[in-house]
C-alpha cells in the first residue's frame, strides 16, 4: 500500500514541526484579548491549545497539518481571519480543516423574535447538520473540541445549560462514528457517563 492510499491521519506529516509552532503563535496572537468563559476566565487560547494537545496526546494524530488546523480551528469564527489568509500561510490542507471546523451561523432574519431558548436550538441544528456535512478528515478535531468544551462546561455552565450541551454532545456521538477517532470519541462518552 503506496503513501497515497494511506488513510490520512496515517500518512507522514508533509510539513516541519516549525509550522506547528508558528501556527500555536498566530493562534495566541490572533486570540489575545479574548477570554473563555466563566468565573475565573483564562485566556482564549487555553482551548485551541488543548484541542491540539488532545488531539495529539488523547486521539494519537502526529499529522502536523492536522494538528495546525486544531489550533487554528477557532481564528475564522472568533478573529475575523480569512481562510485565504490561513491558506497563503499554512497551505490549502489547514485552511480546509479550519473551514470545515468553521460553524455556521443563522442570519439576522433568522434569528429576529427569537427566544434565547429558540436561538439554542435553531444554532444547534445548524451545528449538527454542519458535523452531517463536515469531511470526515475534520471529525477528529472536532472530537477534540467537543472534549475540550465539554470539560469546561463542567465547570462553567449552569445545571441546565451543562444537561442541555450534554444533550447536545450525544447527538454529536451519533452523528461522529467511533471509528474517526476511537480515542477521542471514548474520552468523549467517559466524559459523558
Amino acid at each position: 500500500m503506496g503513501k497515497d492510499t494511506l488513510p490520512i491521519s496515517r500518512r507522514l506529516p508533509t510539513m516541519t514541526g516549525a509550522h506547528l509552532q508558528e501556527a500555536t503563535l498566530w493562534a495566541a496572537q490572533l486570540h489575545s484579548g479574548q477570554f473563555r468563559d466563566g468565573e475565573a476566565p483564562v485566556p482564549y487560547i487555553a482551548h485551541p491549545i488543548e484541542v491540539m494537545s488532545l488531539l495529539r496526546h488523547v486521539g494519537g494524530v502526529s499529522d502536523e497539518e492536522m494538528l495546525c488546523g486544531a489550533v487554528l480551528h477557532d481564528t475564522v469564527e472568533s478573529c475575523g481571519i480569512a481562510f485565504a489568509d490561513i491558506e497563503a500561510r499554512f497551505g490549502s490542507r489547514v485552511a480546509g480543516l479550519v473551514r470545515g471546523m468553521t460553524r455556521s451561523e443563522p442570519s439576522d432574519a433568522q434569528i429576529a423574535g427569537l427566544s434565547r431558548e429558540a436561538l439554542w436550538q435553531l444554532r444547534s441544528e445548524m451545528l449538527l447538520e454542519d458535523i452531517r456535512r463536515m469531511d470526515p478528515e475534520v471529525w477528529p478535531i472536532k472530537l477534540a473540541d467537543r472534549l475540550s468544551n465539554l470539560r469546561e462546561a463542567e465547570h462553567a455552565k449552569s445545571e441546565k445549560k451543562l444537561d442541555r450541551y450534554r444533550k447536545q454532545t450525544e447527538s454529536i456521538l451519533a452523528i461522529i462514528p467511533k471509528s474517526a477517532n476511537v480515542a477521542l470519541w471514548k474520552a468523549i462518552r467517559a466524559e459523558l457517563g
